[in-house]
Order: C-alpha cells, then structure tokens, then sequence
C-alpha cells in the first residue's frame, strides 16, 4: 500500500514534467524527496532535503489553505503521516503540527506569516491561545510508553523574534507530567494448585492536561494527591506578563 501511493504521488508529480507544477505537486514532490533521503548516510543530501521540505511547506502555510491540498493528505494517511491546523479562539494566531513516523514538524503563523518554528521534534506543538496582540501561549506535548507530559510557554512576537519569557513562578515554562500506563500485576496464591498466578495487567488513565480558559485568561490543571487521595486543583490568571503557578511531575511524588 504504502509503495503504491509512493508512485501514485510521483505519477501526479512527474505527469507535468515539462510543464509548470502546481504548488501541491512541488509540495508532494518534495516531501517524497525528504523520505527517500530518511535512510540515507549521506547528512549533507538529508539536511538539503529537510530545508527544501521546509521551505515549501512555509511557503504552502503562508500563501495556500494547505487544507485544500486533499492528494497531499491523502498521500500522507497512507504513509501513516498526517497533519492538523489549529486556530486560537481569539486573536490570529495558527498552529501546524505534520506528524511523519516519530518526528514532528511544527509551525506557529501569525497573520499567515510563520512566526516560529520546530524541526524533527519528538514532542509538538499542541494548543496556542492569544494573550494579547503579540503575546501567545503554546502548549506542548509529549507522550512516551509510560508518562506524557505537557508544557506551556509564553512567548511575544518581536520584530520576528520569538523570546520566551519568565512567567511561570521564576521559570520559563510550566511542565505538568503524569503516568498513563502502570503495570498493576500481581501474584496470587491459587488455593487449588497452590501456585503462585499472575493477577492484574496494565492499567491505563487519562493524561493530565493543561487547560486554559481564553475569555478569563486562566491556565490549570488537576491532579489526585498521591497522599491525601484528594483532588488538587491549580490555576493562575494572566496578570502582568505573568503566571504565577506550579509545575507538577507524578513521576518525582512531589506535591
């Protein structure tokens, strides 16, 4: 299936040869380029190959609805690759995540122009919200076998600089991690055989999220005390360029 798709996209590429391609097809045909050169030894043919991606992907996000790219998309759900486009809920802040195989590539536009940018990440860009008209918090996100974490920074728009800045209690980011599978098993005595069996298995659970309320500006989260088997509930509003708010990491049993 996949090597099927790999020349279908490159039949639609090459059937205007010796003519002028569309941007989809220049888009496709780079894309095909960077994952032929995915397993190559050759860093310096890889480097080029993820700056040509590059470039025409911005270029694609900056002056296309890549949306409407559906032989793109499809090309990428059956190389098991796809993308999503998420807008702030006020302001014109936008955010590209394009999963391919572990890596992410991750973009934040502002008025259709790319602001800010992350290559070949193994965690990715998750939620973006405007705080003010240059201000924007980016949520991240990472998932692992066992834990995954989220994390918030607040960077402003300047002069195409993007600088993160100091706004969680003294640190530059909130980080909130929690465990989502836990090996439960157990053994216990079999009163017929008397042998020890193997109880349990694994148990899974919701990762804890940062949450952020747009029209208060507030940011939180929740967690269950791993003492007082009670409910802990943490949140900051948006004053002053700040937050003034904890991190949290079940994985230290730190409260």
């Amino acid at each position: 299936m996949k090597n099927n798709f790999i020349i279908l996209l490159l039949f639609i590429v090459t059937t205007n040869a010796f003519g002028q391609k569309n941007q989809e097809e220049i888009l496709i045909a780079s894309f095909l380029e960077l994952n032929s050169k995915e397993t190559n030894d050759d860093e310096v043919a890889l480097n080029q190959a993820v700056q040509k991606f590059d470039e025409q992907l911005i270029y694609t996000l900056e002056n296309y609805d890549i949306t409407s790219f559906k032989t793109f998309e499809k090309g990428l759900d059956s190389l098991y690759t796809d993308f999503s486009v998420k807008k702030a809920e006020t302001g014109n802040f936008e955010l590209f995540t394009l999963r391919n195989g572990f890596d992410r590539w991750n973009y934040v536009l502002k008025d259709k122009k790319v602001v800010m940018k992350a290559l070949k990440t193994f965690d990715y860009f998750y939620e973006i919200h405007t705080l003010s008209n240059d201000d924007f918090l980016l949520i991240k996100r990472m998932d692992d076998m066992s834990f995954s974490c989220f994390e918030a920074f607040v960077y402003r728009k300047n002069n195409q600089n993007e600088k993160s800045k100091i706004t969680f209690s003294n640190h530059k980011i909130l980080s909130v991690c929690s465990w989502i599978n836990i090996d439960r098993t157990y053994y216990e005595t079999n009163p017929t055989t008397g042998n020890e069996d193997l109880k349990g298995g694994l148990a899974h659970y919701k990762p804890l999220e940062i949450k952020f309320d747009d029209k208060r500006k507030t940011i939180s989260y929740g967690f269950m005390s791993q003492t007082t088997r009670k409910k802990i509930t943490r949140k900051a509003k948006y004053r002053n360029g700040s937050f003034k708010i904890k991190s949290y990491d079940a994985r230290t049993f730190e409260e």
